[in-house]
């Protein structure tokens, strides 16, 4: 059975994981339909297919996808593509970082990702939510209310490089007995970085539920969007437009 999709004519983005358009995935997918960005989509469960390495992308985008799928060489052909300008993205998950079976930590993709990964299970769920903050000025975050954050409910634990920007973290809010309180510790949520002439970046949450919490609602405005082949989506404006300036970001038009 084919288990990757192709969505609009210009393939600007290979997006891989998030299950399926018809489950998790049909959140960025809806967000890159509704944007104009055009992709080719592989599931989470399939195997890399290496020719797709053939194409030209401007972003590769790995969302809860094993390092385990890919075949001998694919990663290295990665690397390779990063060198020469492509831009590479982890977003986080159980399959994503190390996870629980993401295992990138000894991958030859470790060294392009703006952030050390653990060598254990680094998956963090936080019920009472854990807060952003801006940590530095970057384009990914004009035009959106940061005084007023959303929660999230859960991230991998990374620890960004020297070299990289932290640009987000995340503190965890604690409730006790009517008391609220943050840690005082600031967990990375987005951090960027170089590798060649390509951009790389991590976002340690996820972008679909059950990690992705009141993010996926922030904003006032409802949009509603969906992608060939997936779910309709109804999310918050701010959340459409944090996503769309991480792509627009990686995709060096921003």
């Amino acid at each position: 059975m084919r288990k990757e999709k192709s969505v609009t004519e210009k393939k600007e983005v290979l997006y891989c994981g998030d299950a399926t358009l018809a489950t998790g995935a049909c959140y960025l997918g809806g967000v890159m339909t509704l944007t104009g960005i055009g992709y080719d989509y592989v599931e989470m469960e399939a195997p890399f297919p290496q020719r797709l390495l053939e194409k030209d992308y401007g972003l590769i985008i790995l969302s809860d996808y094993p390092s385990g799928n890919f075949p001998a060489g694919a990663q290295d052909q990665i690397a390779q593509k990063v060198q020469k300008g492509t831009s590479l993205l982890m977003i986080g998950g159980w399959e994503s970082f190390h996870g629980l079976i993401g295992n990138y930590h000894t991958s030859a993709l470790a060294p392009l990702l703006p952030v050390e990964c653990l060598q254990e299970d680094d998956r963090i769920n936080w019920s009472q939510g854990l807060v952003p903050e801006v940590i530095a000025e970057h384009p990914i975050l004009k035009g959106l209310p940061w005084d007023q954050p959303p929660m999230v409910c859960g991230c991998n634990r990374v620890k960004a490089k020297k070299e990289a920007t932290m640009v987000l973290g995340l503190r965890k809010m604690r409730i006790e007995k009517g008391i609220i309180s943050l840690d005082p510790e600031s967990l990375p949520f987005l951090v960027t970085g170089t590798h060649g002439k390509g951009r790389t970046g991590a976002v340690t949450t996820d972008f679909a539920p059950h990690w992705v919490g009141g993010l996926v609602d922030w904003g006032e405005e409802r949009v509603t969007a969906q992608t060939p082949g997936g779910k309709k989506i109804e999310v918050g404006n701010h959340y459409v437009t944090f996503l769309k300036n991480i792509l627009l970001y990686f995709l060096k038009r921003l």
